[in-house]
C-alpha cells in the first residue's frame, strides 16, 4: 500500500506541474501560432519554450528527489511516477 500511496502522489505531483507548465508555457503559443504565419521568430519561440520546459521538468524532478526521504510513502514510487506523469503530459 505504500507503494501504490508513493505513485498517486506522484502522478498528482506531476499531474499538477505538467499542467501548469502546458498552461504558462505553450498555451499562448498555441493561441497565437493559429494566428500567424511561421517563420524564424516562431522557430526561436519554439526552441525557447522547450528549453524552459525541460528545465521545468528537471526542476520537478530534482524536487521530487530531494523530498523522497522526506515523504511519509515511498520515494522512490513518487520519483518514478513523476516522471511518468511529466513525460506523458
Amino acid at each position: 500500500m505504500n507503494y501504490v500511496l508513493g505513485a498517486v502522489a506522484g502522478i498528482v505531483f506531476g499531474g499538477i506541474v505538467g499542467t501548469l507548465k502546458s498552461l504558462f508555457i505553450w498555451h499562448k503559443y498555441e493561441k497565437s501560432g493559429s494566428d500567424q504565419n511561421s517563420g524564424p521568430a516562431d522557430a526561436n519561440s519554439i526552441y525557447a519554450r522547450a528549453m524552459i520546459s525541460y528545465f521545468t521538468n528537471i526542476l520537478t524532478l530534482l524536487v521530487a528527489f530531494l523530498v523522497r526521504n522526506i515523504v511519509p510513502f515511498d520515494g522512490i514510487a513518487f520519483l518514478i511516477a513523476t516522471a511518468l506523469t511529466l513525460a506523458a503530459m
